[in-house]
């Protein structure tokens, strides 16, 4: 794997450049990239399927963490909400990125949060069809040989400077073909969101070979994520030698938010290993209502699905906190006021967003990204345990300004 040492006298080979000619080698990364970053500037992430910007949020104002984050998102809704919020967003197809691009060659963190629909019943669970599962898990195999390679023994030394090894070396190859063929597998998926979860591991297992400074990697993905992806994602990483590579399925809910959220997060560090504990609070957060967060009176009943009747029933109670929000809030009401609709700032409110949040396009748009983005506070506890911060005074005070009308006893927190 190559070193800063390595990496950093081609990087100085750039200083000659205009920032014309900067801007064009970077695209579509910034020109500043290019350079290794000076003492003291935050870390650079790169930020996969970004969407509206709910973890930043999390990092930015509830951890207060700042990280140089640039955010590929694919819809300019989303990507429009993001830079509104002040966050940096490209707005491209993952998969038309090249990971080892010269700007990345500085960057110590990954975060991918990949569409859950494929491993979801609402998005008809492709995902956990067996035959998709197996392209899946070739598509983490070749992953490999597109970046890592394959081993090599008995090749000959082309490094005339070299005493140690007899005029033969072994090790890595490099890349045998091109991570370009690696997606064209995901052609034989029947979802092609299912191929979006292997990004994960051709972006982490590229930077990792291109820079000993990656040392991280976030990820989100639904509850419902089978344990074999999560072995074959897992396994992976392993094989490049990652300390820790922990999923845990964390429910927001557990975490202060105002409405069920269960997701399975992976955490991955390169050089430490990270307890599980890291992601629990000392002590337990006090449950939400989502009648208590939004102000509302006792007895207040939410319609979600009109007259329909089905096993979970149509209706759930304010009194409790909120069923999980998907954009299918956009149509509930209460149930003796038909009228009465869920604004964008309380739905927003319910997965952990300060009212007046920039949200764009139509309503539609907006619930949608509102149910698929990561909660705030989850961005926080992810972020703060892998870099080691303390997150959990941080949680309890957002909770506090949030949800501040009603919660008085967050004052009581450590």
């Amino acid at each position: 794997m190559s070193t800063a040492a390595t990496v950093l006298p081609e990087l100085e080979e750039l200083v000659d450049l205009s920032m014309e000619e900067l801007e064009q080698l970077a695209a579509p990364w910034p020109a500043r990239w290019l350079l290794p970053p000076k003492p003291g500037d935050p870390e650079r992430v790169v930020y996969l399927c970004a969407g509206p910007g709910g973890l930043e949020v999390g990092t930015r104002d509830v951890l207060g963490r700042d990280l140089d984050i640039i955010g590929i998102e694919n819809n300019k809704d989303a990507a429009a909400t993001a830079v509104a919020a002040g966050f940096q967003r490209i707005v491209a197809d993952v998969r038309d990125l090249d990971p080892h691009h010269l700007a990345l060659r500085c960057v110590t963190g990954l975060i991918v949060t990949t569409p859950c629909g494929p491993w979801t019943v609402a998005g008809k669970g492709a995902g956990k069809d067996p035959r998709n599962q197996q392209i899946l898990d070739d598509m983490f195999a070749c992953a490999w040989e597109a970046t890592v390679g394959v081993w090599e023994e008995e090749r000959d030394c082309d490094n005339a400077y070299c005493d140690g090894c007899h005029g033969c070396w072994e090790g890595w190859s490099g890349p045998i073909y091109g991570v370009d063929e690696v997606r064209a597998m995901a052609d034989q998926l029947t979802d092609e969101r299912i191929g979006l979860l292997a990004e994960v591991v051709i972006w982490g297992l590229a930077l990792s070979v291109a820079w000993d400074g990656f040392r991280w990697i976030a990820m989100e993905q639904s509850a419902g994520l089978p344990e074999c992806v999560i072995d074959g994602i897992r396994a992976e990483f392993r094989c490049a030698d990652w300390l820790t590579v922990d999923f845990q399925v964390l429910d927001a809910v557990n975490y202060g938010l105002a409405s069920r959220r269960k997701r399975t997060f992976m955490l991955a560090a390169r050089y430490r290993h990270l307890s599980p504990a890291a992601t629990l609070p000392s002590a337990e957060l006090p449950a939400t209502t989502a009648a208590r967060a939004l102000g509302w009176p006792p007895g207040i009943r939410v319609n979600t699905r009109g007259v329909r009747r089905t096993a979970g029933g149509n209706c759930w109670s304010a009194d409790k906190p909120s069923t999980a929000i998907t954009s299918k809030i956009r149509g509930w009401y209460w149930e003796h006021d038909p009228s009465r609709r869920f604004s964008l700032d309380e739905a927003a409110l319910l997965v952990g967003f300060r009212p007046g949040y920039p949200w764009a396009g139509s309503r539609s748009s907006c619930t949608q990204q509102i149910g698929d983005v990561v909660a705030p506070p989850m961005g926080c506890v992810v972020i703060g345990a892998l870099l080691g911060l303390p997150w959990e005074a941080r949680l309890r005070t957002y909770l506090i300004k949030l949800y501040d009308h009603t919660l008085a006893e967050y004052a009581l927190a450590a």
